[in-house]
């Protein structure tokens, strides 16, 4: 059984336990955490009430480098990104929300001490900016462009493309959402900018080998949350990739769980009020072909991987599509 997902620190806080003590029963969603913040510690300055809000906000500093409420609404903005790339249930995220609460805590210390707030701000832009650094997806350029090689794909209507370039297409963001499954894979995923309906997937092991890679058309937001029928693309489809027909069976379920979660749109407590637009989505039929990188090859580096398709292993898992959150 899935353990619980949990919002966050208020939830340990309620139950006055720490967060370490907390995770242990629960997952912690740094993404969801993400969507109930506020945009600043100081977030009205018409009508400040701490101590703390009230120094951020009548703060006239000589430089407007040291503007705390430019900084304040900077910070938020980076450690909301930070939460969003933290995932669900990583030792990440249980960080990240610890060294917030400690700089919340070392910010309230500093009264109305502007020059205390500013050094204590400063300390924190450093610190999200050396997390950030290393939260980037475990997915390098080289990887991806061994596991693709010179492979061609053709799409329906469409002439051969390089499946490199397509899956590319796909996932044209950052920073790139991701998700540690159960296997100890990690799913990272993305979309075209401005068509979010062509998504891209790569499935990396431990070590950053890419395992799979997957192209996905026209399921992105196929069930609306003001709509009870679903409104995918009549070509909605996913094309699978992969080398080892292993790595087939070990992450359709996943793939199966993600391809709900898109479905929905990401961002969905499944387990709340929303338990049954996600059993919905998870029974909409969503056509899924899957390919074998390593076809034997008539000219060497142009493999056109249509001619090698794989049958799809009979695989089940109890995976939430409420995992994923971008």
């Amino acid at each position: 059984m899935m353990r619980q997902i949990f919002l966050g620190i208020g939830f340990c806080a309620a139950l006055g336990a720490s967060l370490n003590a907390c995770a242990a029963d629960a997952l912690l969603n740094c993404p969801a955490i993400a969507t109930k913040i506020p945009d600043a510690l100081a977030p009205n300055c018409n009508e400040p009430q701490t101590p703390l809000q009230k120094a951020i906000c009548h703060n006239k500093p000589k430089r407007w480098l040291d503007n705390l409420s430019l900084l304040d609404s900077s910070l938020m903005h980076g450690y909301k990104q930070a939460l969003r790339a933290a995932g669900v249930g990583t030792p990440e995220c249980t960080h990240l929300l610890e060294s917030q609460k400690a700089f919340e805590k070392n910010l309230e210390a500093c009264g109305g001490d502007a020059r205390c707030i500013l050094e204590t701000m400063r300390k924190r832009s450093f610190a999200l900016a050396d997390i950030e650094e290393h939260q980037q997806a475990p997915l390098g350029a080289a990887a991806l462009q061994h596991f693709a090689g010179g492979a061609l794909f053709q799409s329906p209507n469409q002439k051969p493309a390089p499946l490199l370039q397509r899956i590319q297409r796909g996932m044209d963001i950052y920073p790139l959402p991701h998700m540690t499954l159960p296997n100890g894979n990690t799913l990272v995923w993305g979309f075209q900018p401005h068509n979010a309906t062509v998504q891209s997937l790569v499935v990396v092991n431990h070590q950053g080998a890419v395992r799979l890679l997957g192209a996905v058309d026209g399921i992105y937001l196929g069930l609306p949350k003001d709509k009870t029928r679903p409104e995918l693309d009549a070509n909605a489809h996913i094309t699978l990739f992969v080398r080892d027909p292993q790595a087939l069976a070990q992450n359709l379920p996943a793939l199966r769980a993600w391809a709900a979660a898109s479905i929905l749109g990401f961002n969905v407590d499944c387990s709340g009020a929303n338990a049954t637009r996600c059993k919905a989505a998870e029974a909409i039929p969503v056509s899924i072909q899957a390919y074998r990188l390593n076809c034997p090859q008539k000219v060497p580096g142009k493999t056109l991987v249509n001619h090698c398709p794989l049958p799809l292993p009979s695989v089940s898992g109890n995976i939430s599509p409420g995992l994923f959150w971008q």
